[in-house]
């Protein structure tokens, strides 16, 4: 459409909401940063989440929002969300281990995912993943023989994203109609899948609750039961701590072990590519040891390879819906307050404009011609910008670094049997762009 009409931001209506959609990096960009469109919608998916109110940090604005995302970033700090902390990185090295072992010698449970030289993904990672957000949390990790649990909390997640559309879709514009088509406008199943995400959480809380100690604060729960007891009439109440915690559980059962995934899938795709991540992680790291967050500035390479997948496979394709908070003018035309707005990241992150040859795997793109190390500047808009910065973007980049390098130190990836890899054209949409499960062929490496 952006091509027909021969501009990079489009307008239109949502039912009777105008609504704004840009297509290029710059305008992207612009709409991001811009301080006027740092709203979100009060539609019927949001509340649906939120026992029928406006609670948690990413579908909330206004002073809830500011509070609680202030309060957030500073405690998690704490515990090891978005700086070096080394209890953090030593329970995420354990989970690395796991996972080797899982692929050398699977458990029961795990026996559906490593099938003769041939591991299951990303289904295989979702476990390792939500432990290493748990453990800012509450300091504690889910047992391997448990991790059934994880992967079913991916599962519900999964769903209710599958369920979602970025633009709002029929039941946001007509919520009464879900009672009419409920199958039809996928009511049915974001409850139902809501119930499994809610349930999780509920679970964890209680546990949680009824070993709170005030005087030994064991991870970000601890410290917002804390706040609870300090401040009874406030933003800090049960419900908030719920909705919170399942929007910190989101990215970890979903976006931040697929992006691994498709990393390892691009790489068996291109094995020139994935020897070049061998040889430099071999040089630098060796195999006496697991590579660890001190490696990560002498592994440009492997740092690369997650920012292209990053950029050409942006599965928060849509971002989420921001909201206009005030009259304004945006590249020349007004804007009433309440206007939606889509960044469309997954264009702009291919915009030839910035990104030569935008639609190819290249992770040579982000490292200097001359000398072979890592470029300062990261120009994607993966995590967002501006306000609405996912607040767990380093905690991501580390995690996922550790996860990538540990598993090219130790195997080869390569197309599996069936011959299957994600493409553009099977994804999954929804709130996020998500592959089906696909095999890889992984051999140890000598």
């Amino acid at each position: 459409m952006a091509a027909k009409y021969k501009s990079p931001v489009l307008g239109m209506y949502v039912g009777s909401t105008p609504t704004i959609i840009t297509t290029d990096f710059a305008s992207t960009r612009e709409l991001l940063l811009k301080p006027e469109f740092q709203g979100r919608p009060d539609i019927f998916t949001v509340r649906l989440r939120s026992f029928n109110e406006l609670w948690g940090v990413l579908f909330t604005e206004g002073p809830l929002w500011a509070e609680q995302r202030r309060f957030s970033l500073r405690h998690l700090r704490d515990f090891g969300f978005g700086r070096r902390f080394d209890k953090m990185e030593a329970a995420t090295e354990e989970e690395v281990r796991t996972l080797l072992d899982s692929i050398r010698c699977p458990v029961a449970a795990e026996k559906g995912m490593v099938r003769d030289g041939e591991v299951l993904l990303p289904d295989l990672l979702y476990p390792g993943f939500i432990n290493a957000t748990l453990q800012t949390l509450t300091g504690e990790r889910v047992a391997r023989d448990r991790h059934d649990k994880l992967r079913g909390l991916s599962r519900a997640v999964r769903l209710f994203q599958r369920h979602l559309e970025p633009s709002g879709g029929a039941v946001n514009i007509t919520p009464w109609a879900r009672h009419l088509l409920p199958d039809t406008l996928s009511a049915t199943g974001l409850e139902r899948a809501n119930q499994g995400v809610q349930d999780f959480v509920d679970e964890l809380l209680e546990r949680e609750k009824l070993s709170f100690d005030e005087n030994a604060l064991r991870g970000f729960v601890d410290v917002f039961l804390a706040e609870m007891r300090k401040r009874p009439d406030s933003h800090f109440t049960d419900k908030q701590l719920a909705v919170m915690l399942a929007d910190f559980l989101i990215p970890s059962s979903t976006a931040v072990p697929i992006t691994v995934a498709m990393a390892l899938a691009y790489l068996a795709q291109h094995p020139d590519k994935q020897d070049a991540a061998h040889l430099e992680i071999d040089a630098v790291v060796g195999r006496g040891r697991l590579p660890t967050l001190d490696d990560r500035s002498s592994l440009p390479y492997t740092e690369a390879i997650l920012r292209e997948v990053l950029r050409l496979d942006t599965n928060t394709a849509l971002s989420v819906t921001h909201k206009c908070t005030q009259d304004t003018f945006f590249r020349g035309y007004f804007v009433p307050k309440g206007t939606l707005l889509i960044p469309n990241i997954w264009a702009a992150n291919r915009d030839p404009a910035v990104f030569e040859k935008g639609d190819e795997f290249g992770p040579e793109r982000f490292l200097d011609s001359r000398t072979g190390t890592l470029k300062k500047k990261d120009p994607t808009m993966a995590f967002g910008l501006g306000k609405r910065l996912c607040p767990g973007e380093t905690f991501s980049r580390q995690t996922m670094f550790l996860y990538l390098s540990a598993l090219l130190q130790n195997y080869s990836f390569a197309v599996s049997a069936d011959g299957y890899l994600p493409s553009e054209e099977d994804m999954i949409p929804g709130f996020l762009v998500t592959p089906k499960s696909f095999w890889l062929r992984v051999a140890a490496r000598p």
